[in-house]
């Protein structure tokens, strides 16, 4: 049995003892990066916003990363500042507390940004999340030379300064914002017969990766226990997940399924090991051009599953527009999905189904559906949608109640009366994840 096995096992006979003890969530969570095969994983989009919060793209700049559902902190003196580290000077660098009201903090803030992570990636372990899909958009990260831009330092000086304290912070993978993220030219077909190969997911992949395994003459900034890992076949595999491969005119024309076939090879070729590979599908299926698997914008269909061993798991992006989003290795969920301004000319626009649920209760509804059927603990991967998307309402961060309504006074979309509701409830469901057991608030239900 390996060490990751072994520590599924006794995590998950931990859980099932003291669930009514308050278990702690975070148990199944790799203290070295590499999580077992057989242990299922709870994580989120973490969206960093910092290169880009002044032209926030999805609200028409107005927005930015705050948006309607605006991020707040305790006081120290409050109770749940632990949650954070808001608590104590000595949890900062330097014994020095942090000015929380300059948050949430932009690149563009050397000195507020590194701990504005650093306090975000305590809630999220706090959460019960077993490591971070961090947001990679990657011309904004990183240099055309692979090497990091200040986006991603502040990564690097967070992450170390939380494991110089003796923290064990979240490990992290990459989430690549595929369409937009290239240094140009690019000729945006990802097939054999392209001219410049993959180089659209191999040039991120690759800048991301480095960070971790370093190259030739290229001394990584992290150690590889900042890396989520997976265990497959004896090998611990870092996880790359891609956003949709084309949006709106932008992104790939062209793909199939040598393009992961190439990126497994290349991955091997530079760092001796495979990806474990997640993509994104459109939400209303593969009739759609959008997702991975169906319709190309050339034309044409592929099939880019899990189903057909393509790649190691698929999701639909925005589950919280219609519910949790149930695939063959991995669940996707959120709390809703609102985008005021999304377009930059209409005022409101709700993006939920009516048959859906309202407020709060969509993100109960969504986790009860999980819980609901027996067979839903083989899937490896519940992935949250999002940590801290503001703009789109779709988030479980500690936030600012709010209610939103029509001009008629009709409610649109509420936040519950607790900035810390939604990463409550996920403490609360996290530990029965992992372990394959049934919240007592699910019990009695039909």
């Amino acid at each position: 049995m390996t060490h990751s096995r072994a520590r599924g096992l006794i995590c998950g006979v931990m859980v099932v003892l003291s669930l009514a003890g308050g278990a702690d969530p975070n148990c199944a969570r790799a203290d070295d990066g590499v999580f077992g095969e057989d242990e299922r994983l709870l994580t989120a989009y973490f969206f960093s916003r910092g290169p880009w919060d002044d032209v926030a793209v999805t609200s028409g700049g107005g927005l930015g990363m705050t948006g309607p559902w605006t991020s707040i902190y305790p006081e120290a003196d409050d109770p749940r500042a632990a949650i954070f580290g808001l608590e104590s000077p000595r949890n900062w660098p330097d014994g020095s507390a942090p000015d929380p009201s300059r948050w949430p903090a932009t690149y563009r803030d050397p000195e507020q940004y590194p701990l504005w992570l650093m306090a975000e990636w305590r809630a999220m372990k706090w959460s019960g999340l077993d490591f971070v899909l961090v947001d990679t958009w990657h011309s904004l990260l990183f240099h055309a030379d692979l090497t990091p831009q200040a986006g991603f330092e502040g990564f690097v000086e967070a992450w170390l300064e939380m494991d110089r304290l003796g923290e064990e912070p979240l490990p992290m993978a990459m989430l690549l914002e595929t369409p937009f993220a290239w240094y140009e030219p690019k000729d945006g077909d990802a097939t054999e017969a392209s001219a410049d190969g993959i180089i659209e997911l191999w040039e991120p992949t690759r800048a991301f990766l480095r960070q971790f395994y370093g190259e030739p003459g290229y001394e990584p900034p992290l150690s590889l226990r900042a890396l989520a890992r997976i265990e497959v076949e004896g090998e611990a595999r870092p996880i790359v997940h891609f956003w949709f491969p084309t949006w709106i005119d932008a992104g790939l024309r062209r793909w199939d399924e040598w393009t992961f076939t190439e990126l497994r090879r290349l991955c091997r070729e530079t760092f001796g090991v495979e990806p474990f590979i997640g993509v994104n599908q459109h939400l209303h299926g593969p009739e759609f051009v959008g997702g991975w698997s169906g319709e190309q914008p050339d034309g044409g269909r592929v099939d880019i599953s899990s189903t057909a061993g393509v790649v190691d798991y698929d999701v639909a992006w925005w589950a919280g527009l219609a519910g949790p989003q149930i695939y063959p290795d991995a669940i996707a969920l959120g709390p809703g999905h609102w985008c005021p301004r999304q377009t930059g000319d209409e005022p409101v626009t709700p993006h939920f189904s009516e048959d859906y649920g309202e407020d709060q209760f969509r993100y109960l509804r969504c986790w009860r559906e999980v819980f609901s059927d027996p067979a839903h603990f083989d899937r490896r991967l519940v992935i949250i949608e999002s940590w801290n998307n503001n703009d789109e309402s779709c988030l479980i961060s500690y936030t600012r109640p709010e209610v939103f309504r029509t001009e008629d006074g009709a409610i649109i979309d509420r936040w519950p009366d607790t900035p810390e509701f939604y990463m409550e409830l996920t403490r609360e469901f996290a530990p029965h994840w992992k372990a394959g057991t049934i919240p007592e608030r699910f019990r009695d239900e039909p």
